[in-house]
């Protein structure tokens, strides 16, 4: 039902996207500020319930980061400030991360999932526009092989796991409190890492050690 009334919209809007499509015919990047409302629609449709799985994620694993954050002061001190490695402490947090890293990865999964589904559409509604505008003798040939004007990717937070760790750094523009004093969590997770890769306590790899999770 999705696809069918893509492709009704993409043959109903062919009429005003013939010199969009003439520019992508002639190997020409059309302006992506022109896209049409349908696949805009798609974008603000996929933002909305992204937003919904990272509310769902925090809600869901609060009592988890809380206790995440808790033991990273435990670790940063023994490790950062007396300068005694605390394995027993540094194997705990790092179970806790684990835990953290498994559940965000699920809810990435279905962000992407959101995403992929969306630019299915979006591939019949560029489809049906211009099966129609190459009946109607506008453009020739097929759809070029990868053109898909709008085609939804997650932001960047997305591909870091850690950052739903890092309250100041999830929503933030993309420098922003990356370059002030790391808060005890990143510097919990740089050590953990760390001793990890040098073969001491530490979960499976899932999110960037420094950064980590969360846009679209």
């Amino acid at each position: 039902m999705s696809s069918a009334r893509a492709r009704f919209h993409g043959r109903r809007d062919a009429g005003g996207l013939r010199e969009f499509l003439r520019e992508s015919a002639a190997g020409r990047t059309p302006d992506g500020d022109g896209l049409p409302p349908y696949v805009l629609g798609l974008h603000a449709q996929v933002r909305r319930s992204a937003a919904g799985l990272r509310t769902r994620t925090l809600a869901a694993h609060h009592g988890l980061q809380t206790r995440i954050q808790a033991e990273s002061v435990r670790v940063v001190t023994q490790y950062t400030v007396r300068r005694q490695p605390a394995p027993a402490a540094l194997a705990r947090f790092g179970r806790m991360v684990g835990e953290w890293r498994s559940a965000a990865s699920v809810y990435r999964q279905q962000a992407q999932q959101l995403a992929d589904e969306a630019n299915q559409l979006i591939a019949c509604y560029w489809d049906a526009a211009w099966a129609r505008t190459r009946r109607d003798g506008h453009v020739s040939g097929a759809r070029p092989t990868g053109w898909l004007p709008g085609e939804i990717t997650l932001d960047r937070t997305w591909a870091r796991l850690d950052d739903g760790l890092l309250s100041d750094r999830w929503y933030a523009p993309e420098r922003a409190g990356h370059d002030a004093d790391p808060s005890a969590v990143a510097q919990a997770l740089h050590i953990l890492d760390h001793q990890a890769a040098r073969g001491g306590p530490g979960p499976a790899r899932g999110g960037d050690a420094t950064s980590g999770l969360g846009r679209t």
